[in-house]
């Protein structure tokens, strides 16, 4: 993947922030890349990690609400306390991990369950936020943990509101927005 990346003229390898890259601490495989001057940078489909669905059993709250029952699959419920803090948590923990790897620029992206960008939480906190807003939600949280570790990194998302809203959710200083293509 590295010499195909260097050989079309590509400046940039991402990787999902749960990707084996990151925990198998691999120094040639970090050496190849940077010999190639290639940039390395997180994410991708990871915002439902940030709350593992091991944890529905024991703390359902955590979850998207539908119809009045709580869910396991897509998202989880960004409004609540506790979810807020897991979030930071397990940002946390993968920054400490991740971090030592990915090549300034630092960027990282969060995305939400493709084809499920709609399917949020429909809990009475969360009713008050459109889906877009519940995910920009989590990407704040996500950008107050970074900015802790990096002020310097910043986190793309896709912004889905076709109708910007002055009175909506503002992104951090450190999110942007970028065009799925």
């Amino acid at each position: 993947m590295i010499y195909l990346a260097a050989e079309n003229e590509c400046n940039t390898l991402v990787f999902s922030m749960d990707d084996n890259f990151f925990k198998s601490k691999n120094k040639n495989y970090i050496k190849l890349i940077r010999n190639k001057a290639l940039n390395i940078e997180a994410g991708g489909r990871d915002l439902p990690l940030l709350v593992p669905k091991r944890l529905f059993y024991a703390n359902r709250e955590l979850f998207r609400m539908e119809q009045g029952s709580r869910k396991n699959d897509r998202h989880f419920c960004p409004t609540n306390p506790e979810t807020i803090k897991l979030i930071k948590e397990n940002t946390c923990k993968w920054l400490e991990c991740i971090l030592q790897y990915v090549t300034p620029p630092r960027i990282f992206h969060l995305l939400p369950e493709e084809n499920h960008q709609n399917t949020w939480c429909a809990c009475p906190a969360c009713r008050a936020f459109s889906p877009a807003e519940q995910y920009l939600i989590a990407v704040n949280c996500f950008a107050d943990a970074l900015a802790k570790f990096d002020n310097e990194a910043r986190i793309s998302y896709i912004d889905y509101e076709t109708e910007p809203d002055a009175e909506g959710i503002s992104p951090r200083k450190n999110v942007f927005s970028s065009l799925l293509l």
